[in-house]
């Protein structure tokens, strides 16, 4: 479990990092052609504006995996070793429930609202290969919600699973904070 962990977290650490260089990349060019040259692209804010949407919704996962997300286990380490493991895939479990729910009318609202072009592109596009070229559609902005919290669900959910293992061996919860800060300060 442990192992499928690392690999979720190293091919999202990986998709991150990408997304980071690109939207740090056009940001450059962008500040670099209206202060250098008194011009700008076009679609540089706009791609800068939903590149920082992906990166949020897929860095909360990462932010989840880093302990870095808001959250007060002091009744969990408090209990019992078992009951607290118990506590923390309750609170799981309910994570998953919201994030199913958000992810249903994440789905819906992309699916209803995200047929229009994505404005700078359907510009650009436009004057490079004439008024009726496909235009990617605001759809892939707004499935960012959707995909983004489907895979922080999965997240919770290898969690649950690797709690259920702790409970068999007699682990706390604290003990898996601990051994994830060991493995990430080496």
């Amino acid at each position: 479990m442990r192992a499928m962990r690392r690999t979720f977290d190293a091919i999202l650490s990986t998709c991150l990092i990408w997304m980071l260089v690109v939207l740090l990349g056009v940001m450059l060019v962008q500040i670099f052609l209206r202060y250098g040259f008194s011009t700008s692209l076009i679609w540089g804010e706009e791609v800068c504006r939903y590149l920082l949407v992906w990166v949020s919704f897929l860095g909360a996962i990462l932010a989840y995996e880093r302990g870095e997300i808001a959250s007060v286990p002091m009744l969990r380490d408090a209990l019992p070793r078992r009951l607290g493991l118990a506590l923390a895939m309750f609170s799981n479990a309910c994570g998953v429930v919201l994030l199913a729910v958000l992810v249903w009318y994440g789905c819906i609202y992309a699916h209803r609202l995200g047929s229009a072009p994505i404005p700078a592109m359907k510009f650009l596009l436009g004057d490079l290969f004439g008024p009726d070229v496909a235009v990617p559609s605001m759809f892939w902005i707004y499935v960012a919600l959707p995909v983004g919290l489907a895979l922080f669900a999965l997240r919770l959910a290898m969690d649950i699973l690797l709690y259920a293992r702790m409970m068999n061996r007699g682990q706390r919860a604290s003990d898996l904070r601990d051994d994830l800060a060991r493995e990430m300060h080496g």
